[in-house]
């Protein structure tokens, strides 16, 4: 290593050391001046979660019409996931929807969009947890490889169990990809890098991050040439000085927005503490901002907290009519709180390192791809251009909140037409924020936006939109 990349190194380290305890200090005082933090938990506040926890995570009962079931992998990795099947045979003509959570939930954040009658009728539908989330089993670590090739392993199964792949053929009926925040992530992953799994992919409020790190770059070179030109006169150049500021604006306030990622990345007492502090303040800040501003009652709030705590001890001990239980990681250090594996996702590169595919991944994808004669339209302008790195090779809906408190528009969605695939949109909802699938007007149009696909997307999506969200627009079409 050169003494100028040790140097580099060191500064990183000490930017992203300053800024994490900044940002660790930043929500330890949001959560002192809105009285979370010193709040002790009254009995009825006990009472009520305890009632939530069960509600969403013992394996003997069904929610709402949902069954738990345990799926384990070959090598013994165990995905809790529910699904409206009621332990029912497989109904052949349904398509089948898998919905896949963010950070800090589970499968519980869909519980509102999966409530829908209408849905339930036209689909079979399926909520997992992620790897280190609610019932699902921990990962020694959470790189790209072995999130993803659980992922793909979990959906291969999924499709196979649910008549998607049979003897018959594969694609007997249609599989939709629905997920927001880090599932939109992983979920951009596997249509860039696995688009076989899905025919579509319904992807809300989570970022592309080879497109968010272009457009960081993109603002960067254009502000330090406007530097470099105005220094050769400052005094005349004030204008353009400033316009290299203006700039740079966008990445100023995702920086700015991006605290909490920083503090994911101090050492890992300190990163529990961020979890755990305060009587999980951070948290509880989470679960009131995903709200909106719908009212917020104590069991709003009690259930919010089950999603992303998962099953207690006292879940943990129970199973499902098949004699299926959670995975032992649960019984252990997982029951307090996961908040150190959700923030292995910051940590271990989840989103942006190299994905290693097993000769079985690959082998299982190429039979989907194969025995299909699956169309995958191009991203970039070229006939026989693939695209920038990290486009998109399936189709997508990208539903995308503009009052997101976590991530900056212009760097999530400029340029995005370059990442995606024909028969691709957007869809842009002014007055919903980050937590589509809890804000009342969101949620329904998650839950229209699905229906259209199951249904064999006949109608315009801007229609659909429209007549549930009339304030939602489609800013791109491919």
């Amino acid at each position: 290593m050169t003494p100028t990349a040790w140097l580099l190194g060191k500064l990183k380290s000490a930017v992203v050391l300053t800024y994490g305890l900044g940002g660790l200090l930043f929500y330890g005082l949001v959560a002192v001046k809105l009285g979370y933090f010193f709040k002790q938990t009254t009995e009825k506040e006990e009472l009520e979660l305890k009632i939530a926890r069960n509600k969403f995570w013992d394996l003997s009962k069904d929610w709402d019409g949902f069954s738990h079931h345990i799926l384990s992998l070959k090598n013994g990795f165990k995905f809790h996931y529910v699904c409206n099947d009621q332990g029912a045979s497989v109904d052949q003509d349904k398509p089948v929807v898998v919905f896949i959570h963010g950070f800090p939930d589970s499968w519980a954040i869909w519980r509102n969009v999966l409530s829908s009658s209408s849905l339930q009728q036209s689909a079979t539908l399926i909520a997992v947890d992620m790897p280190g989330y609610g019932g699902t089993d921990s990962l020694a670590d959470y790189s790209p490889t072995n999130v993803l090739e659980s992922l793909t392993e979990f959906i291969l199964a999924i499709r196979a169990k649910y008549g998607v792949d049979t003897e018959a053929g594969m694609r007997q009926k249609k599989l939709v990809v629905v997920a927001h925040d880090w599932g939109c992530v992983v979920s951009m992953r596997l249509a860039a890098e696995a688009p076989q799994l899905a025919d579509r992919f319904i992807l809300s409020n989570g970022p592309l991050p080879a497109l968010a790190a272009s457009n960081i770059s993109r603002l960067l070179s254009a502000s330090v040439k406007m530097l470099k030109t105005a220094s050769r006169s400052p005094i005349q150049s004030r204008s353009m000085i400033y316009k290299a500021f203006a700039t740079m604006s966008p990445v100023y306030r995702q920086f700015f927005k991006s605290k909490y990622i920083f503090a994911m990345q101090l050492p890992m007492p300190l990163v529990r503490f961020f979890g755990r502090g305060g009587n999980y303040s951070f948290l509880k800040l989470i679960h009131r901002g995903s709200f909106g501003k719908r009212e917020y009652t104590s069991q709003d709030a009690a259930e919010c907290f089950a999603s992303s705590l998962g099953p207690s001890v006292a879940e943990s001990g129970t199973q499902t009519a098949d004699g299926e239980q959670y995975p032992e990681s649960l019984k252990n250090e997982r029951a307090p709180s996961s908040f150190q594996h959700m923030a292995c996702y910051y940590r271990d590169g989840t989103a942006y390192a190299r994905w290693d595919k097993s000769v079985e991944t690959i082998t299982a994808l190429h039979s989907i791809a194969s025995g299909s004669g699956a169309r995958r339209a191009s991203s970039g302008a070229g006939l026989f251009d693939d695209g920038p790195k990290g486009a998109l090779k399936a189709c997508a809906t990208v539903i995308w909140g503009k009052g997101d408190i976590a991530l900056e528009p212009q760097i999530c969605l400029d340029g995005l037409a370059d990442y995606l695939v024909a028969d691709s949109q957007l869809v842009e909802l002014p007055l919903t924020g980050h937590f589509t699938p809890m804000e009342r007007e969101s949620q329904v149009a998650l839950e229209k936006a699905v229906e259209w696909a199951v249904k064999g997307e006949k109608e315009d999506i801007g229609a659909v939109m429209k007549a549930c969200y009339p304030t939602a627009v489609v800013t791109l079409r491919k």
